[in-house]
């Protein structure tokens, strides 16, 4: 059986009714364009960048903390593929093999695996809070990824690396089929192994994780590794999707990540999240964001509503933990009085 930090069932009840909810909201709005094959196939599209943003976020916050590199990381990942793919078929890197591809974006995995091991060295063993050390690694790279590009947007890829995040397995885009997998391994991950189980264990009390012989410096490296492995694989995907890499690439997608992980129950103090609520909570915001897009609405308006559900979010956290806070006194209280004065006392004497 699962721990009880990794089982949400009445939380994700909700989301699964907040996105039946939706989808009848965005195709009674816009009967001809949403609900639509077309239209799905689009979502099955987009939907893995922002999975797999969210699922690097969601490893770190579950752990207590956070990666502000996320972004910046893919961004790197994808510039270095794109140097080792020039380096290695040069002129013709369009037109490269995919050995040559492969070997490519084996070295953009090694350069995301390296950020992710110094930011874990960071935080686990010099004891930089997360949120500042994902910062600095956050503005280096960015800055790297500029002066690497001069700002310049760079295109050009093998077929092999366009499929991977364009193709098609007949009905069914290949970056959705890479969700599914991912997800499901994910899900065996943190229910059945034990670095899984010690993540979830850092997150809610290291000190106490330490004292059960969970290695938790280590802990926390392999955590920022895996973060940094799912910021290569979007890194991936963008590349096959957009035909070109960029320093600034999918900026926006920070905050959508970080809503992700709390719209689906993440604990932002750690210890606690459901993998199922998180994929739930992914597929909301991209419902939300296609009908938004096809009523032809303002696209700052999607970024500015990211920002009031948050806000929305943590307000009802907060009252959520008051209300509860509440009725853990009042039943404090009604047991003290019942114990002071047991029931039928009075009428035996």
């Amino acid at each position: 059986m699962s721990p009880a930090f990794l089982r949400r069932p009445s939380s994700n009840r909700t989301l699964a009714g907040i996105l039946l909810a939706l989808l009848v909201l965005m195709s009674a709005l816009n009967p001809q364009r949403f609900p639509t094959l077309g239209n799905l196939v689009s979502m099955s599209y987009q939907l893995p960048i922002i999975a797999f943003l969210s699922l690097g976020m969601m490893v770190t916050m579950v752990s207590g903390g956070i990666n502000l590199a996320i972004v910046a990381t893919a961004n790197f990942t994808g510039i270095v593929t794109v140097l080792l793919l020039q380096a290695l078929a040069g002129d013709a890197a369009d037109q490269a093999g995919p050995g040559v591809a492969l070997l490519a974006m084996a070295g953009g995995l090694a350069a995301a695996v390296v950020v992710g091991l110094v930011t874990g060295w960071l935080i686990a063993f010099v004891e930089v809070p997360p949120i500042l050390a994902t910062l600095a690694t956050m503005t280096l790279l960015s800055g790297v990824n500029l002066v690497i590009t001069k700002g310049y947007t760079l295109s050009g890829f093998p077929d092999f690396l366009l499929a991977v995040g364009n193709g098609m397995a007949g009905p069914v885009p290949i970056p959705f089929i890479i969700l599914l997998v991912v997800v499901a391994v994910m899900g065996v991950f943190l229910r059945r192994t034990r670095t899984g189980l010690s993540i979830y264990m850092v997150g809610a009390n290291p000190i106490a994780a330490g004292y059960s012989n969970v290695p938790v410096r280590a802990v926390l490296v392999r955590d920022y590794v895996l973060s940094s492995a799912f910021a290569a694989l979007t890194a991936f995907i963008m590349m096959g999707q957009l035909n070109s890499v960029k320093a600034n690439y999918a900026e926006s997608y920070l905050l959508v990540s970080v809503l992700a992980c709390f719209l689906g129950g993440v604990d932002p103090f750690g210890g606690a999240g459901s993998l199922t609520g998180m994929v739930l909570s992914v597929v909301i915001l991209q419902v939300v964001s296609t009908g938004v897009n096809l009523l032809r609405m303002d696209p700052f308006f999607i970024q500015a509503l990211w920002g009031f559900i948050i806000l929305v979010l943590l307000a009802a956290s907060y009252l959520g933990g008051r209300l509860r806070e509440g009725r853990r006194l009042r039943a404090a209280r009604s047991a003290q009085q019942t114990a002071d004065h047991p029931p039928g006392v009075g009428a035996a004497r």
